[in-house]
């Protein structure tokens, strides 16, 4: 599967990253000025400001590579089968527990824009994308056999909005 977000997500990423670039020029007037105090070998503002524009474009570089993806629409969102964008309800077959996720990707994971993520690169995410609901999900790990039942399969964003994970 292709690097995807979806469209809410790709608005917040821009206006984060909008925020970043004016809070980089606002870090690089914070240099200048702590430059202008004289030497620089002992100069703890300058030291510190020199570590936040690091910090802050460590940051920006993180975004930016959410940036260049397809972007989903609601209308392109398949809840028939689980697949990027639905929110899951399973059923751990092992121990009866019932368990929420939002199938998204490593964007909507990385800002927390969406309930209980699962990126689609995840194993489990793997064993459920394509299947409809009712039908079972197998993980086979060296030490166990996970099962999982879809119960029920919606729209990622209906969860979000109702709070409900």
């Amino acid at each position: 599967m292709a690097v995807v977000v979806m469209e809410d997500t790709y608005e917040l990423l821009r206006e984060r990253i909008e925020n970043l670039q004016e809070e980089i020029r606002e870090n690089q007037n914070e240099i200048e000025r702590a430059a202008s105090f004289g030497d620089l070998s002992e100069n703890a503002e300058y030291d510190s400001a020199k570590e936040k524009q690091s910090m802050l474009h460590y940051k920006l570089n993180q975004l930016k590579m959410y940036t260049n993806v397809d972007v989903f629409s609601k209308d392109d969102v398949n809840t028939d089968i689980v697949s990027f964008g639905t929110a899951v309800e399973l059923e751990d077959l092992n121990t009866g527990e019932m368990k929420h996720y939002t199938v998204m990707g490593p964007a909507e994971y990385e800002l927390g824009n969406y309930p209980n993520i699962m990126t689609y690169t995840s194993p489990l995410a793997k064993a459920l994308i394509g299947k409809e609901e009712g039908e079972i999900a197998e993980i086979k790990k060296p030490d166990k056999h996970l099962k999982f039942e879809i119960r029920d399969i919606k729209p990622a964003w209906e969860v979000r909005e109702n709070g409900k994970g």
